[in-house]
């Protein structure tokens, strides 16, 4: 026997499927996009191009990232190797993970945290491979080498951190330069450290992470050094937001056709929290010249700034200090430091900082007049401040062939 439904019930009920489809789909989307959130994506690679199945994880917190606690997680993006992920304003650190051929890579931005406001955002990812720290009775402390595409990185800054910090920005507890090999090797208490490492296309200061700057973070990190243990780690390097030179050299371009908007996603207005905001004042400048006792010009010489805070004479205890007035001589040993507002500031030179000046260290002070500080007014360019450094108590002759 067959039935004939009426038209009109036919029409209600193809009415009625259409709503509930419109209803699932909306359900979808509003469940997979969180009410107010921004939209970021990216993209997620090793040198050998885009790495498949690789997912951002976004922590509230560094603890939260350390013990892996309620991350937001990232989604698909529209290629290999992409990624999306719906954030609600906030700030954020994010960490990408990834693995190919049993091998577990892992990339930390080098903004983090990440403010997210309410703009669409490109982020690259630059991923290297894990290292744990291998620690042994050498002493106290943590050593290691830093590298760039498996080459040293001479010439670069490496700072240790507390790991309460969070930032891990500025100078830290300590702040040395690599040597030659890349290595470095820093002396500590007992305790939970976070080691970064930087270098700057310019030598002209050592601030936020620009494009182009190499960045350095290990997954070791955090460290924890216990008495009569030396931590030895291995750190590799990745440009910020370029992509070309961290590629391998037959490598195409994995962010696409848009890369020229996607690379202003990434750049604007995403910057450090430490860097100079713009300010209706102009910037006042120091710059001149470091320079050993034979009037030779010095690189890799950090030159700092001291706010003096109403101390009328230079003390010591302000080399432990973070002041964020900082350049490092170019090779002729000309420095240029901007200051956000004038005043007057003791100008202190060496080729280590973050610690108490250390035998055969170079070092001196502005010696322009007695207190050994420069004042420079609002929008104003102090030129010529001219220093000179010399080893700090040089071992004597007889004390350099006992040690041969």
């Amino acid at each position: 026997m067959t039935h004939h439904i009426p038209e009109k019930s036919f029409q209600s009920l193809r009415v009625k499927c259409l709503i509930s489809m419109v209803g699932t789909i909306l359900s979808f989307f509003l469940a997979s996009t969180p009410v107010g959130a921004t939209i970021i994506e990216g993209v997620i690679f090793s040198p050998a191009g885009p790495l498949p199945g690789s997912t951002i994880s976004a922590y509230s917190d560094y603890q939260s990232l350390i013990t892996d606690t309620n991350p937001i997680q990232s989604g698909l993006g529209d290629k290999t190797g992409q990624f999306r992920i719906d954030l609600p304003p906030g700030r954020y650190y994010l960490l990408a993970r990834g693995e190919a051929d049993g091998v577990k890579f892992f990339s930390y931005h080098g903004v983090n945290p990440i403010t997210v406001l309410d703009t669409f955002r490109w982020l690259p990812f630059f991923m290297i491979p894990e290292s744990p720290a291998i620690c042994s009775p050498d002493g106290q402390g943590i050593s290691g080498t830093i590298s760039y595409k498996a080459t040293p990185l001479s010439g670069g800054v490496v700072s240790v951190y507390p790991e309460h910090d969070g930032l891990f920005r500025g100078m830290g507890l300590l702040t040395n330069t690599l040597d030659e090999k890349g290595h470095f090797r820093f002396n500590l208490d007992p305790g939970s450290y976070v080691v970064v490492a930087r270098r700057k296309k310019t030598a002209r200061g050592i601030g936020p992470v620009m494009q182009g700057d190499l960045f350095c973070y290990t997954s070791a990190n955090p460290i924890k050094v216990v008495s009569d243990q030396l931590c030895e780690i291995k750190m590799e390097c990745y440009p910020r937001d370029n992509l070309l030179s961290f590629l391998d050299d037959d490598e195409a371009n994995p962010q696409g056709r848009k890369h020229e908007t996607r690379r202003q996603a990434s750049l604007w207005d995403l910057q450090p929290e430490t860097s100079q905001q713009p300010t209706s004042q102009a910037l006042s400048t120091i710059s001149g010249t470091v320079t050993d006792l034979e009037g030779r010009g010095l690189a890799n010489i950090f030159v700092t700034a001291y706010p003096s805070m109403g101390l009328n004479l230079f003390q010591m205890h302000v080399l432990r200090l973070i002041s964020p007035a900082m350049s490092r001589t170019d090779s002729a040993g000309a420095f240029n430091i901007d200051l956000a507002q004038g005043g007057r500031y003791y100008l202190v030179a060496r080729d280590k900082v973050g610690a108490a000046p250390d035998r055969d260290e170079l070092y001196g002070l502005y010696e322009g007049n007695q207190n050994h500080s420069v004042t420079v007014n609002a929008g104003e360019h102090r030129k010529n401040i001219n220093l000179t450094v010399v080893p700090i108590m040089p071992a004597s002759g007889l004390t350099q062939r006992l040690k041969e």
